[in-house]
Parts: C-alpha cells; sequence; structure tokens
C-alpha cells in the first residue's frame, strides 16, 4: 500500500465520520484528490512529488474557498464534490474513452449546486459520504462485486453516523 492509498483511507474515513462538520475537510480533500486524478490522467509519468504537490495545492485552494469565501462555499462544495463524483463515474463506466467525461461531471456538478444551496446539511452528510465511502473502496482495490457492498456499507454507515453525531449535538444544547 503506498502513501495516495494510506492517505485516501483516512481522508475517506474522516469524510465518513466529519463530513458534515467540516466544510474545509470536504473542500480540501476534494481539491487533494482532484490534484491527484488530473496529474494521474493527463500526466502519468510525472515524478511522485509532482504528483503530491499538484494535491497539496488543491487542496489548500479548497481549504481558501472554505475559509475566506465562505458565500461561495457553499456553491463550490456543491460543484465540485457533484463534479468529482461525476468525473469517477464517467472515469469507472468508461464513458473517459474520448477524452474527459464532461457529461456526467457537469450532471453532478449542477445536481451538487442544488443540494448544496437547498439541503446543506443534506448535501454535505450525502457527498461527504459517497466521496469518502468512494475514497476507502477505491484504496483498498477490491473487486467491483465486492467493492461496490463495501461502499454501500459504508455510506450508509456514514450517512447514520453523521446523523447521529448532530442528534446528540442538538440535545446537549
Amino acid at each position: 500500500m503506498d502513501v495516495v492509498q494510506i492517505i485516501q483511507i483516512v481522508v475517506g474515513v474522516a469524510l465518513l465520520a466529519f463530513g458534515r462538520k467540516g466544510l474545509g475537510l470536504f473542500l480540501a480533500a476534494i481539491g487533494f484528490f482532484a490534484g491527484i486524478s488530473v496529474v494521474s490522467h493527463y500526466f502519468p509519468t510525472a515524478p511522485q512529488g509532482v504528483l503530491i504537490g499538484v494535491a497539496l495545492a488543491g487542496g489548500v485552494i479548497g481549504i481558501f474557498i472554505a475559509f475566506f469565501i465562505k458565500k461561495v462555499a457553499v456553491g463550490a462544495a456543491g460543484l465540485l464534490g457533484g463534479g468529482y463524483i461525476g468525473y469517477l463515474v464517467g472515469v469507472n463506466f468508461g464513458w473517459d474513452q474520448q477524452g474527459f467525461p464532461w457529461i456526467p461531471v457537469i450532471i453532478c456538478g449542477v445536481i451538487g449546486i442544488v443540494l448544496a444551496f437547498f439541503l446543506i446539511k443534506w448535501a454535505l452528510i450525502i457527498l461527504s459520504s459517497v466521496l469518502g465511502a468512494f475514497l476507502v473502496v477505491q484504496a483498498l482495490n477490491m473487486n467491483p462485486a465486492l467493492g461496490t457492498i463495501v461502499f454501500f456499507v459504508l455510506l450508509a454507515g456514514g450517512i447514520l453516523f453523521q446523523l447521529r453525531s448532530g442528534k446528540s449535538q442538538q440535545s446537549s444544547n
């Protein structure tokens, strides 16, 4: 297991557990892994240092958006989260054979924006759980059948955990 896979697992679990509480974590994770995906896809022979450097730059941009541009952060989280999920769907279903899978990225990005503005709590819970579950399953390199089962178990567990952690905080206030 390499460093990127370990980071994927750690960030995936953090997103499953704390995604709704940490918009900065969510956007940093999206920026980090989007950076890795872009470099891996367009520059497959790039050195590990370049890969990590671009990934860290993407993470820093995500944190900057979350903390300094809060009005835009909600829309950016929806767009980036939905768009990245669309990219992952496109790549996994082989829709990137002719280049970048624009259609699923745009469709999921728009859905992410709508969810983010109208259902910010639910959007963060669902998007962070989907991304977290996908990162963990992808890092573990499971066969598709087992990976699908583990993905949905992690997804359900992440959503339930985040909902329960929110209820206990609300009742103590």
